[in-house]
């Protein structure tokens, strides 16, 4: 049984390419190897820039087998482990420029994989990194199978020439599980990202979907019909979400039914509007996370497609928004649903399968979540992720009826034996009564009347929030000597739709006062000491940053931003000149923020760029050139305007990055820039 965490989400979002190095694909049937644990160390930045190492794992339907994609020394390896042999066996396959871009399993024999160019071969390479980033790749990649008990490699050639494109298109749209014998997933024949069937054994495909070049996705029915069509504007800021119509004529026609915003940070945080997750119990029903006209908060709902109606909500009335669901691929069914309130919340539909979720729960670290991955058919296996402060993600194994549970493996090995910091939920009111809450890091290390130096870092988004979790600056900022506090300031994602409207129009207003009550809250609770606190943030963060050297010159000791937006009203006439005075893209961060004509007067008074007079502390800005949701121009205008005014400001430029990917480079860059920027400015004693 596989379980599907999430429906169409933003499959854009990720996909800078792959460069052009050999590499072997092993093939290892074994029980994964037990490691001496260590005393924990402090971490160091190069252990934050390498990525996992483990990833892509998934459990064999019958519960025997797990498959996973390993990173070593850049190399991809492919791997399958028996978990009831303790005997290894490896072959290895030389596969020439090509990584592994995913591996699911077909049935409990096979698995369908599919390669693509080796990202961190090109973030070495400045040239072709760009290259890739501008479309400039001419790699197709490439379907193959591997059999698990002959160790056959099989490459898996569609018939004619056909494009996968983008991450997305390769990617499985449908398992057909009352169809062993074919899949349905995305590709580009000729003209148009269409739907194909793919025979998994000879590689034949027929189409059985049209797409424009604009679809970047589809859905299908239980029955395994496309049934919703996905299309995105050239940016990827806006979904539209089309329905099937069958014509009289056996013409198809699609429907536009509505459109949704994405989230172009990548955040898994921010609460759908709407989204379809997986096909429901009827033929035109849908399981949709969605927040329809009058609810409070985003829920699990069955929709009907035919009508565009919402049938029932089937997560019950929360004060969360709901963030997702587990479903059955096997047996299309519902598993449960999961949110986050101070921690993750997992419901499973069943007694026997909340049982099973809470049972590792309990065996694990308490400063641990955990969510399930995979079953068995049977229900007696399950694999399961677990991640936390403490845990850069680790997968476990769990048997329900002997009631053990086995470490697989760490998503990093390396970050698996750094120091995990303290971390507990503060919470506090601002200004004005709001009850909010947020996250305190401190090293593990510090005594309860310890009051060390703070970072105040709010979240990007806005509309999105941090939670109980790893996070690799504040990681690396706690094993310096620093606390960390990240407040779910009002205008955040995840506590429903009033909480998220009370940010609107507040950049610089209640949002940002809401930061400063949580530093002083901090002080007044004897956490933090005041004159001993930097803020430092990245995109809305960034901007947080920004406004409160500007804002409250004298609150901060100094400031951090990363790619911030510092002049409201060029920011939006930016905006509009990306999207379109019309499009919804853009109303958006009109109806967030200002317009940039009708509230000209009241966006300058909140633009950082035009109170660069005001700065009294230090200013640390950085900004990818390649960044396209927050250009580098903003930036500019803020150094541009800070040196006009004679003020202290340090400009970092990474020049092959964009708004959140880094090449190794510039990350390396970026934390000796921050490092060196608080210890001079925010020492620890």
């Amino acid at each position: 049984m596989r379980i599907l965490k999430s429906g169409t989400g933003d499959h854009r979002a990720g996909f800078w390419g792959r460069h052009l190095r050999a590499f072997l694909l092993a093939v290892c049937l074994a029980a994964a190897p037990v490691l001496a644990q260590e005393a924990p160390r402090k971490p160091v930045p190069e252990d934050f820039i390498a990525g996992p190492e483990l990833q892509g794992v998934s459990l064999s339907p019958n519960g025997r087998f797990v498959l996973s994609t390993r990173i070593k020394e850049r190399q991809h390896i492919l791997t399958v482990t028996d978990l009831e042999a303790g005997i290894a066996k490896a072959e290895t396959f030389p596969l020439g420029v090509a990584a592994i871009d995913w591996a699911f399993w077909v049935d409990d024999n096979r698995i369908l994989l599919r390669t693509e160019m080796n990202l961190p071969y090109v973030q070495l390479d400045a040239k072709a990194y760009k290259a890739v980033l501008n479309g400039r790749s001419t790699y197709v990649p490439t379907l193959m199978t591997f059999q698990v008990d002959t160790q056959e490699l099989k490459q898996l050639t569609p018939g004619g020439y056909v494009r996968f494109a983008l991450t997305n298109q390769g990617q499985i749209t449908d398992f057909l599980p009352d169809d062993p014998d074919h899949i349905l997933l995305m590709a580009n024949l000729d003209k148009g990202n269409d739907l194909f069937r793919l025979n998994i054994h000879d590689g034949s495909i027929r189409r059985v979907a049209q797409g424009l070049d604009e679809t970047f996705a589809f859905a299908t029915d239980r029955n395994g019909k496309p049934v919703f069509r996905f299309n995105t504007n050239s940016r990827g800021s806006i979904i539209e979400i089309q329905a099937r119509e069958d014509m009289p004529d056996g013409k198809v026609a699609w429907r536009k039914v509505r459109t949704a915003r994405l989230n172009r940070e990548g955040s898994n945080l921010t609460a759908p509007e709407f989204e379809i997750l997986y096909p429901g119990p009827t033929a035109s029903s849908y399981y949709v996370a969605a927040r329809p006209e009058g609810a409070g908060t985003t829920g699990i709902y069955l929709y009907d497609i035919h009508s565009d109606q919402f049938l029932e909500r089937v997560s019950g009335e929360k004060p969360f928004d709901v963030q997702n669901a587990l479903f059955d691929t096997e047996q299309r069914t519902l598993l449960g649903m999961y949110h986050h309130e101070d921690r993750l919340v997992v419901e499973m539909s069943s007694p026997e399968m909340q049982a099973a979720v809470d049972a590792v729960k309990t065996k694990l670290a308490a400063t641990v979540d955990v969510l399930p991955i995979d079953r068995s058919k049977s229900g007696d296996r399950w694999l399961l992720f677990a991640s936390g402060p403490s845990d850069y993600g680790s997968y476990h194994v769990y048997d329900a009826a002997t009631g053990d549970l086995q470490l697989f493996g760490h998503s990093s090995a390396r970050l698996a034996g750094i120091e995990a910091p303290a971390v507990e939920v503060v919470s506090f009111a601002a200004r004005d009564g709001l009850p909010l809450k947020g996250y305190l890091s401190r090293p593990a290390s510090a005594k309860p009347g310890d009051k060390l130096p703070l970072i105040m870092m709010p979240h990007g988004g806005p509309e999105a929030r941090d939670a109980f979790g790893f996070d690799k600056n504040v990681q690396l900022l706690v094993a310096l000597g620093y606390q960390v506090f990240q407040p779910n300031f009002r205008g955040s994602s995840g506590f429903g739709k009033g909480f998220a409207d009370r940010g609107r129009r507040q950049w610089g207003k209640a949002m940002q006062t809401d930061v400063d009550d949580a530093y002083a809250h901090l002080v007044a609770a004897g956490l933090a000491e005041e004159g001993r606190a930097c803020i430092f943030g990245h995109s809305y963060g960034g901007y947080a940053a920004l406004a409160a050297a500007t804002l409250t010159p004298d609150l901060y000791q100094c400031v951090i931003a990363g790619a911030g937006p510092s002049d409201l009203i060029r920011m939006l006439e930016w905006e509009r000149r990306e999207e379109g005075r019309e499009s919804e893209a853009y109303l958006y961060w009109v109806d967030h923020i200002g317009h940039p004509s009708n509230d000209r007067e009241a966006l300058a008074a909140v633009s950082p760029a035009r109170l660069a007079d005001r700065v009294t502390r230090p200013v640390l800005l950085i900004h990818g050139e390649d960044d396209g949701i927050v250009p580098v121009e903003q930036s500019e205008y803020m150094e541009k305007a800070l040196k006009k005014a004679g003020k202290p400001v340090q400009f970092l430029r990474l020049e092959d990055s964009a708004h959140s990917s880094r090449t190794e480079t510039d990350s390396r860059a970026e934390f000796d820039a921050i490092i060196k920027f608080l210890k001079r400015h925010l020492p620890v004693e």
